[in-house]
């Protein structure tokens, strides 16, 4: 295997030879740092290192491996996390001035479980400031530019770590998703992206929250991004540790492809798609069913736009409850905004207590219309978000206020950048979801198609990428890496 086909590889094959001793942790960790040192500067994805450290841990398991020690399931494998994540000795600014200097002393606690399992962490990606954009800029790191091409989005707010993933420069990634950001930037990177089932894996030592604050928010969850369905169920068997005694993922429901029962929703209404990508997802829908893959159009069992209201609306309260300014922002904005979403979201940023409770209320019901719907289906296709990787739009400072007047092109026409909402289906939901590559490009750049499946059936979800891709293909890499 060449050098570059290592570094494109699944992280469970680069492990297979790191355990049959065809290659040292010392040698797969200066491939990668040899491929950053290649790459990075054209594509800033990774944004601080820690090579010495990582050099001396890498040593260490080919020491103990040599010696037969037992060592962990991820062991020797080199990766980068998401610099919304503390890693103790490294910096951990989530993109944020005010941030800069901050460097923890203690790793978040996923960061810890995969260090547990042997992984070795070697640097930052790039994000947006506060992990608040479908693009991935900030003040301290500038712009991530997707190896697909460069002129376009890796996506946000894990950009830099899809882009590090689909460019062959770690092992697999550590993401975050609140809002899309896992998912929609493997779908514009080409990648493997897993939102897990809420409360599954530990947030934390994410930012944000601020450093030192120990509640869980709402919704936010902190999941894999990697090259193959198989490296995502390892990588989420050494993460979900959700605090239960005695807790295992649940198996699979079914192995085989032609055994799901799969429906499809491909949107109406608010839920919108470009053509471009309507059709390479038909295509692909087309390719499963003539591998034997059972899928019918179905009828969400939700209203598609209480769901999604009911969505913004959670998260605006979030994001609005730490940043009374941000409100104050858009409300000075609604005069210049004919689509009404600046008065809505400064709305939705000062969610009073009562309406809390009545959006549990409403969560509460959408909660148990999925449970239905899982009874008599096992996963749900349909897309990640309306478009593929887009042109840069990195004026401003990133916050929601600056984004309310970029557009994105569906169709040939512009839609608001705001107005995404495909992401927010399983996040109010609490149920897991994966976006997988399905090895056809519009305009050049990838498209996936997101997986959602019943809550806690995390392996359910990932079992069918696997199969998936054993019948259609998988992860493709970008040329200009390859």
């Amino acid at each position: 295997m060449s050098d570059t086909s290592l570094a494109l590889a699944p992280a469970t094959e680069q492990l297979r030879m790191l355990q049959s001793g065809a290659i040292g942790a010392v040698e797969l960790l200066e491939l990668f740092l040899e491929r950053v040192d290649r790459f990075n500067p054209t594509y800033n994805l990774v944004v601080a290192q820690d090579r010495e450290r990582a050099r001396a841990e890498a040593k260490e398991v080919d020491r103990r491996r040599a010696a037969g020690e037992a060592l962990g399931p991820l062991a020797g494998l080199p990766i980068t996390i998401k610099d919304s994540f503390e890693v103790a000795g490294m910096p951990a600014t989530c993109g944020l001035e005010a941030l800069r200097d901050h460097r923890p002393e203690q790793d978040a606690d996923a960061v810890a479980l995969l260090r547990e399992a042997g992984a070795i962490v070697f640097g930052k990606t790039n994000l947006p400031a506060g992990a608040s954009d479908w693009q991935s800029f900030n003040p301290i790191y500038g712009i991530s530019r997707n190896p697909w091409n460069p002129d376009r989005t890796v996506g946000g707010s894990s950009g830099g770590a899809a882009g590090a993933v689909a460019a062959g420069l770690t092992s697999f990634e550590l993401g975050s998703d609140i809002g899309g950001s896992i998912r929609i930037p493997s779908h514009f990177c080409g990648v493997y992206g897993h939102k897990p089932t809420y409360g599954l894996v530990s947030v934390r030592g994410h930012i944000p929250p601020m450093p030192g604050m120990l509640f869980r928010p709402e919704l936010g969850v902190a999941g894999p991004i990697a090259r193959s369905a198989a490296d995502i169920g390892l990588l989420l068997s050494a993460l979900a540790r959700p605090g239960w005694p005695g807790f295992r993922l649940p198996a699979p429901r079914r192995e085989r492809i032609e055994d799901f029962r799969i429906g499809l929703w491909m949107g109406d209404g608010a839920y919108r798609l470009d053509g471009g990508y309507r059709a390479a997802l038909e295509a692909h829908v087309e390719a499963l069913r003539g591998a034997g893959a059972r899928i019918e159009e179905v009828a969400l069992p939700v209203d598609p736009q209480e769901s999604y209201e009911t969505y913004l609306q959670v998260l605006f309260a979030i994001v609005g409850a730490p940043a009374p300014q941000e409100a104050d922002a858009f409300e000075q904005l609604a005069a210049q905004d004919e689509t009404g979403i600046a008065a809505k979201l400064a709305r939705y940023m000062r969610t009073s207590l009562g309406e809390w409770f009545a959006l549990a209320e409403k969560r509460e019901h959408l909660f148990r219309a999925w449970a239905g719907f899982f009874r008599d289906h096992d996963l749900l296709l349909c897309p990640a978000v309306p478009v593929v990787a887009f042109p840069h739009m990195a004026e401003g400072s990133g916050v929601h206020s600056d984004q309310l007047f970029r557009r994105v092109i569906i169709d040939g026409e512009p839609a608001p950048y705001l107005d995404f909402t495909w992401q927010g289906l399983a996040l109010i939901a609490n149920l897991p979801a994966m976006v997988m590559p399905t090895g056809r490009l519009v305009e050049g750049l990838p498209t996936g198609m997101q997986v959602i499946g019943p809550s806690m059936e995390d392996m359910t979800v990932i079992r069918f990428a696997e199969a998936a891709a054993e019948a259609v293909g998988g992860f493709v890499p970008p040329p200009a890496v390859a």
